[in-house]
């Protein structure tokens, strides 16, 4: 009985392939795009869920607020803070110290020498942070750091090091520092995880804490996890935290920390919070992920609607079989099974095709994405629920109306052919779900287009400094000697036009930032600042314009200082000219400002330009930028990674062209705009080919008037207008319903952005218009068919 009913089905459906065809395309569109973004989702929310009791684990952030600024949050601590809450509360079950670092490390070799390699998950943390993150241990426990100078390895770079061998008690040293003696090895981080380190460094070394050891400074990598007890509530454990770190506050920094408060950040939103500096580097707004989860929904439904409004055609054509059915006995529940059982073999037939198509995504976004999704259909319980469930929506959404349409047909009329009003019911249906697929397309095209501009817009946007030619590295070792042997050594070489050091080069996420003191007109400013520590040649390197005053001169100490135009007007000048001779103090520097430079931006475009200073300071130089002539680049790329080897024999150069790094700050922005362009390509190809079963079943059922119509002298142009007409009316009221939609969506996503566009009427128009075009042309191939066929064919037979 069973394959009896499926051969009927598969008879059905042959009979009328060319719709079944189009159905099984669309459905299997809208069911892989569904699929993918539902594992994009799942891969996302899964990050760090897996950790036992990750609900009592928390990240120690600030807020700050003066009321004279807009209020922030940071995740930057200061070194004291960690043990000082340590030993404060008793709340908390364990505290650790999560410092993140780059850096090199030596494995000694067999002849005397050593092997070295340029690690970036690197952290030195506390013994009780396996305590708090938990570990899958290959050799020894949580308690291998307890030790000083031990270290603890993943899987893979004990592999890497020490090959085969047994790698506990073996030594490696970190950076040219200190030596280290390997304590334990863990298995590998898995990728969803903001705490991917590979190397984890017992945090006993106060040599590694560069400078950040009191109450006043703090670097954006240090970070403090702590797990409080299973008695204690968040809520709790922030109220004690209010006021809790100004007993530890120097006296002429009270003022300032009043302004600050501890609290706590669940686990579960770090992932998530672009406010705040992430470990793992890839931070997903759930803004972003209920937007794609809305972009998958809306496409399974425009496959659906494809499906009805190519069934609900179909009604005519097939009311004499509903008629002959009802006659011999069918009821309307059985009908309505046979007709909801053919659309379950259509669905199952698009799932299958769709799993390989999911297969094949899953490899092609991978760059894209930064990862590769798992797709396990057959073995995860979660996927493979979540398929179970598309296929019943798809069934009940795309066949139940079909079916119920068809099945409540009266006999007598079905078999008369005669289906007047519910016909035209039907139809007004129709039109209302060409609405929506035409709505949803215009919205992604709209999207996709501003997405694409804005991010031609940051490509374009001066910022300020001439990022051509210009390579940076980094400077493991610094002091006033040292770099005056880089600067000397780096400026011989032929193809080399300037050579500048300085703390984070020119445009960085990572930026140094305090409070600087100035006195202007006998009266004293307090204001937060960019502080770059530059040489003479950081100007000139960059391509900065020096607007008024004079450039730094080669010196070990600040005695002199430039600032940008913001800064001079945060001290409240109207004239650059104004701000020079004003002496500044910051960081313990004091200097005269002695020129002023054009604003450039030091961050990306998503933040604006702050107030920055730039004075000399050897010690803080960690980063090295070269400017080149554009010939011969790679005999000059040869000579300057030849001169810093000779220089840092001990560690592993790396360099990085300018233009690729301010590039990388948009990268998730252009990964967003190229998923939008892939979905509303689906939306579009789905929309079309629904358009293309319609428009034939329309030229189909209107064969005698379009016969009638050429015989008394109508042109094919006027044919193909009058199939085109209704559907220009569908997409202007597509247009008036999209457009706000896309103004919405698009409005919060570019609020994202310092430096943005602005979209007018003219983006919204071009949207429409490439709608339009691509409609008309899908409705006029068939169209033109229709219109160019023989008369006498149409109207021969009655």
């Amino acid at each position: 009985m069973f394959k009896s009913n499926i051969l009927v089905r598969l008879r059905i459906l042959w009979r009328n392939r060319t719709h079944a065809a189009i159905n099984v395309i669309g459905l299997s569109l809208g069911i892989t795009s569904s699929v993918i973004i539902f594992l994009v989702l799942k891969f996302e929310y899964s990050y760090d869920s897996f950790r036992p009791d990750g609900d009592r684990v928390y990240r120690v952030v600030k807020t700050f607020d003066d009321g004279k600024h807009p209020a922030f949050q940071y995740s930057a601590l200061t070194y004291p803070l960690i043990p000082a809450l340590r030993n404060d509360f008793a709340d908390a079950e364990f505290v650790s110290l999560v410092d993140a670092q780059k850096s090199v490390i030596r494995v000694p070799k067999p002849d005397g020498t050593f092997a070295k390699f340029r690690e970036e998950a690197i952290a030195f943390v506390d013994s009780s942070y396996f305590d708090i993150l938990t570990q899958e241990w290959i050799m020894g426990n949580h308690k291998a750091l307890t030790e000083p100078n031990t270290v603890v390895l993943s899987e893979a770079v004990a592999q890497k090091y020490f090959g085969d061998h047994d790698p506990i008690n073996r030594v490696i040293n970190y950076n040219g520092e200190f030596d280290l003696i390997v304590s334990g090895v863990v298995k590998d981080p898995p990728l969803n995880t903001d705490f991917a380190f590979t190397i984890y460094v017992t945090n006993n070394l106060g040599s590694v804490k560069r400078g950040w050891d009191n109450w006043g400074a703090s670097a954006s990598n240090v970070n403090c996890l702590v797990k409080l007890h299973i008695s204690v509530s968040e809520t709790q454990m922030e109220n004690k935290l209010k006021g809790w770190h100004l007993q530890y506050i120097k006296s002429d920094e009270l003022e300032n920390a009043k302004n600050e408060n501890v609290v706590l950040q669940p686990l579960s939103d770090i992932h998530f919070d672009g406010e705040f500096w992430n470990p793992g580097g890839r931070i997903v707004s759930r803004a972003s992920l209920i937007t794609m989860a809305l972009i998958g929904t809306v496409l399974l439904l425009t496959a659906c609607i494809n499906f009805v409004n190519l069934n609900t055609v179909l009604i005519i054509d097939r009311s004499k079989e509903t008629g002959i059915r009802k006659v011999m006995g069918s009821t309307r529940l059985q009908l309505v099974s046979q007709f909801l059982g053919e659309t379950l073999l259509i669905a199952v037939i698009s799932l299958f095709l769709s799993l390989g198509l999911v297969e094949l995504l899953a490899i092609q976004l991978s760059p894209i994405l930064g990862y590769r999704l798992r797709f396990e259909p057959f073995a995860d319980l979660m996927t493979v629920s979540f398929i179970m469930c598309v296929l019943f929506v798809v069934v009940i959404l795309a066949g139940l109306y079909p079916a119920v349409r068809l099945a409540g047909f009266q006999p007598i009329r079905a078999l008369k052919s005669k289906l007047g009003g519910g016909s035209q019911k039907g139809f007004t249906l129709r039109r209302s779900l060409v609405v929506f697929q035409l709505a949803t397309s215009q919205v992604l095209i709209v999207c996709t287009i501003i997405a694409i501009q804005q991010m031609n817009f940051f490509m374009s946007q001066p910022i300020g400094l001439n990022s051509q030619a210009v390579i940076e590295f980094g400077i493991p070792e610094n002091g006033a000697e040292k770099m005056r042997l880089l600067s000397d050594r780096m400026l011989t070489i032929s193809g080399v036009r300037n050579f500048s050091a300085s703390n984070t080069g020119s445009i960085s996420d990572g930026q140094w930032s305090d409070n600087y003191e100035a006195t202007v007109n006998n009266k004293v400013v307090k204001e937060n600042a960019f502080a770059k520590m530059a040489d003479e040649n950081y100007v000139d390197t960059y391509g900065i314009q020096l607007l008024v005053g004079e450039n730094l001169v080669r010196e070990d100490s600040a005695t002199r200082c430039l600032v940008n135009e913001t800064f001079v007007k945060s001290l409240g000048l109207s004239k650059l000219q104004d701000a020079i001779g004003v002496p500044v103090a910051i960081w313990g520097h004091h200097a005269i400002v002695t020129g002023v430079i054009r604003d450039f931006n030091a961050e990306s475009l998503h933040n604006k330009i702050r107030p920055t200073i730039i004075l000399p300071s050897s010690d803080s130089y960690f980063k090295g930028a070269v400017r080149m002539e554009t010939e011969n680049m790679n005999e000059t790329l040869d000579q300057v990674r030849a001169t810093w080897e000779a220089i840092f024999p001990n560690y592993v150069y790396e360099q990085f062209f300018l233009d690729d790094v301010i590039s990388g700050m948009y990268k998730a922005e252009r990964n967003v705009s190229r998923l939008v362009a892939l979905f509303a390509g689906m939306a579009i190809f789905i929309g079309s080919i629904g358009l293309y079963g319609l428009i034939s079943f329309i030229a189909r059922t209107r064969t005698k008037e379009v016969g009638i119509r050429k015989s008394l002298g109508a042109s094919a142009a006027q044919v193909v207008g009058m199939f085109s007409r209704e559907f220009i009316l569908l997409i202007a009221i597509a247009f008036i319903i999209s457009m706000p939609m896309a103004h919405i969506f698009m409005s919060e996503w570019l609020n994202n952005f310092e430096y943005r566009i602005h979209p007018g009427i003219l983006t919204f128009l071009l949207g429409v218009s490439f709608n339009f075009v691509i409609v008309l042309s899908t409705i006029g191939v068939r169209a033109y068919r229709a219109a160019v066929a023989n008369p006498v064919t149409a109207l021969r037979d009655e």
